[in-house]
């Protein structure tokens, strides 16, 4: 498995208040500021890295802190915050690229239709919604690279990864970004595996929650190349030629509809609920981590946990 990131963050001024990124990071994505083999720029108001793919936890998680710390320093004095909602004043907004539009569309795997594009959300509001995306790939041989389990793995991904992330984070900031971006079933399709978009930043609230994350998707992709989704989900194959493609997926082994639910919702009792039901399918460690996270309070700053 690889794995590449893309996580989103506020810019905060000494009182708090969320500031154009631009102001500080003038680099767009495809010109960005490189630091250590990482890129950081700007994407509408909001501050962004990336860095390439790696395989295994600890590049993970050497990466990811190394960029927040790089990140910090380059906004310094100001501050960056992973909260998933904000609004920003006028001033911040009259800056011509808080209007930019330039996402690409995503897809809801449970219809196989096109998730609308939250256009006026960006033109017609100061509100803004940070994302904390994953990106999964893999060989040709692995079932993420498999166009016709792509769906699948999402609503693995759904149930493993999105559930577990409500029952540890339910915050008013991310009850507001589900209204607009993070949906269950949010996805892009890309031609080394796939993005899931589900995700706030707000795992990156310490390390060990980011350590969950990995273990969880890695959990996701190691079970969906030995066929573990047939616990769950009949595939008719026919059904794509169809006028209802989206009816080739069948759940049987759980309310899907009830966790498309929850994470929409972000109703975490809901999410706590659906957790007791996965842990009886995964492995003691992990068992043990997820209970341990759900149960975790941070302690300030998240930025402490990273240094």
């Amino acid at each position: 498995m690889k794995i590449g990131i893309d996580p989103e963050f506020f810019i905060l001024d000494e009182n708090s208040n969320p500031i154009n990124a631009i102001r500080v990071l003038p680099g767009k994505s495809f010109n960005p500021l490189k630091k250590n083999g990482i890129n950081f720029y700007h994407d509408n108001v909001l501050a962004e890295f990336n860095y390439q793919p790696v395989k295994s936890e600890i590049e993970f998680l050497e990466k990811t802190g190394e960029s927040i710390r790089i990140l910090r320093s380059i906004v310094h004095p100001y501050d960056i915050s992973i909260q998933s909602f904000a609004e920003f004043n006028k001033h911040e907004m009259a800056l011509p690229n808080a209007k930019e539009v330039g996402c690409n569309p995503d897809y809801d795997a449970y219809t196989l239709t096109q998730n609308d594009q939250p256009t006026q959300f960006f033109t017609k509001t100061n509100n803004r919604a940070a994302g904390g995306h994953f990106h999964i790939g893999g060989e040709k041989t692995d079932a993420v690279c498999h166009p016709f389990m792509k769906p699948i793995f999402v609503f693995m991904l759904d149930l493993f990864v999105g559930i577990p992330s409500v029952a540890m984070d339910h915050s008013v900031s991310s009850f507001r970004r589900r209204k607009v971006f993070g949906q269950a079933g949010s996805h892009r399709d890309k031609p080394y595996g796939l993005e899931y978009r589900v995700l706030s930043p707000f795992w990156l609230r310490s390390r060990s929650t980011a350590s969950l994350m990995y273990k969880l998707i890695d959990f996701v992709f190691e079970s969906m190349n030995d066929e573990f989704y047939k616990k769950f989900w009949n595939f008719y194959p026919d059904r794509l030629r169809s006028d209802k493609p989206a009816t080739a997926f069948e759940c049987y082994g759980y309310d899907h509809k009830a966790v498309v639910n929850a994470i929409n919702d972000n109703d975490s009792e809901a999410a706590k609920r659906f957790c007791n039901f996965i842990m009886n399918f995964m492995p003691d460690h992990l068992v043990a981590a997820l209970q341990q996270e759900i149960n975790f309070r941070p302690d300030g700053d998240f930025y402490n946990y990273w240094i």
